[in-house]
């Protein structure tokens, strides 16, 4: 337990260091971040709109139809199958109220999900065949628990949502590199103990 107590603690660190790489050292994500030529225009579009902190999507469904007579309410869906059809689709993750670049309660959140993260990935490996196998391969467990989690949530975004091809594939990228990277740690230390020779 103590193994994977602190396999679990050097990874999200490790993990947390990474992160940080990539977005602000390596910048590995700014060629798939656009920016916005006119954002004061869109700000205040967005301030004059929107009140609330929340996960918006444009063309909106219809709101309260379900009540309206089957006219109306073929109506509406069809309307708004034409505007999904003619575009522009998006999603905004919106906080009116601003906040602090970087500011260290949130990088101590970081910090603390990205342990509980790799607590897990410590935990499995201590239960999985590869924990009795070499240092490579508990470290390619690792990367595959990796694959797994960058899979699983960035591709349904980009299914479903329409995110970019390049921002999700820059995204993967980093989520298996972090796990690599943070097997190395997890794998040096969630390992069997060393058999005495006789």
């Amino acid at each position: 337990m103590k193994k994977t107590i602190f396999g679990g603690l050097l990874g999200g660190v490790i993990l947390l260091l990474w992160g940080f790489l990539s977005w602000m050292v390596l910048h590995f994500h700014d060629p798939t971040v656009k920016r916005i030529a006119k954002e004061e225009d869109l700000l205040a579009a967005l301030r004059s709109n929107l009140d609330a902190r929340g996960v918006y999507v444009f063309p909106s469904t219809p709101a309260e139809i379900s009540d309206k007579p089957a006219e109306e309410r073929e109506a509406a869906m069809n309307a708004w199958m034409q505007k999904y059809r003619s575009g522009p689709l998006g999603l905004i993750v919106y906080r009116p109220e601003g906040s602090e670049p970087f500011m260290f309660s949130q990088i101590l959140v970081a910090l603390i999900v990205n342990i509980i993260i790799a607590l897990f990935a410590a935990w499995f490996l201590a239960r999985s065949t590869a924990y009795g196998s070499s240092y490579l391969t508990r470290v390619a467990f690792c990367g595959m628990l990796g694959i797994f989690a960058s899979f699983a949530v960035h591709l349904p975004y980009w299914n479903w949502m329409f995110f970019p091809f390049d921002y999700t594939t820059a995204m993967v990228a980093d989520g298996v590199l972090g796990w690599v990277l943070a097997g190395l740690g997890i794998a040096a230390i969630v390992r069997p103990p060393k058999v005495e020779a006789a």
